[in-house]
């Protein structure tokens, strides 16, 4: 009788354990354009705050590319953190690795290894400025940094030549395309002056600054057009294989204060206005 329930405990123990490792199992989903963390949460059966608790979001924003945790999401969470802690200090022929954390740019992480945003671009071969909570950079050595590409070297120039006309504070309305796109050009290290006015009047104070506007599209650029009563601006966050862009922008399909993304697509690109 004795053995009987000792292997009676031991089974009972093993489903427990076995229950316990598939409710923390998790799946991961990579967002796709128009997906919502509304639709995400009716595909599977949780509830946004989940979802958003998961994966450390602080708004209703998800944007294309990025990696979600759906469900179990704490126990995955406990293992990306200690992946995090490790691959941070580890070391590759390539230099470090770095897990993206909500809230940090390419800026940041650049300054935290005394790397430039560029060469962190180069050595992920990564589109644009654009990353995401979760995702892996490989952090270049000193020795391995000299082959950044042309743009980020025409982009690291005219910086140096505008300086004098970069701000650091904010002084356009807030929430407007005007007010995001002077944040995402300040934390991609590409300051610009708090003093162009409404968007209609950007490319022609940018070209009196002294900063290159034309018609070509790069990633970290400023698109600007001069559609609706006072203009609109946006961030080119990536230049797509296809010649699409993938933008950020506010107060156009989004009340003032909400990030929005959105694509342009390569027809059209070369309509618009590109402040570099």
């Amino acid at each position: 009788m004795k053995k009987l329930a000792f292997a009676v405990t031991a089974a009972s123990g093993a489903a427990a354990f076995l229950a316990n490792h598939e409710a923390d199992a998790s799946t991961q989903h990579t967002v796709k354009s128009g997906e919502s963390l509304w639709t995400l949460s009716q595909k599977y059966g949780v509830s946004v705050d989940e979802i958003k608790k998961n994966n450390d979001i602080k708004n209703n924003m998800v944007f294309p590319g990025q990696v979600i945790e759906i469900s179990g999401g704490s126990s995955q969470e406990q293992g990306n953190n200690s992946n995090s802690s490790h691959s941070v200090q580890s070391e590759s022929s390539n230099g470090s690795t770095h897990t993206v954390k909500a809230g940090e740019s390419l800026n940041i992480i650049a300054n935290k290894y005394g790397v430039s945003a560029q060469e962190i671009i180069s050595a992920n071969n990564l589109n644009g400025y654009l990353i995401h909570p979760n995702q892996t950079l490989t952090i270049p050595t000193e020795k391995g940094t000299g082959g950044s590409g042309s743009g980020g070297t025409a982009s690291q120039t005219g910086n140096t030549s505008t300086q004098s006309h970069a701000n650091d504070s904010n002084l356009y309305t807030w929430g407007q395309c005007t007010w995001h796109v002077f944040n995402r050009r300040k934390e991609t290290g590409q300051p610009i002056s708090t003093y162009w006015w409404n968007a209609d009047h950007w490319a022609n104070n940018a070209a009196a600054d002294g900063y290159t506007v034309n018609h070509r599209a790069t990633a970290g650029s400023i698109l600007q057009t001069y559609s609706g009563a006072v203009g609109h601006v946006a961030y080119v966050e990536r230049v797509n294989p296809d010649g699409s862009l993938l933008i950020s922008e506010m107060n156009y399909n989004t009340p003032p204060g909400v990030v929005d993304y959105r694509t342009i697509p390569a027809s059209q690109v070369s309509s618009y206005n590109y402040i570099h």
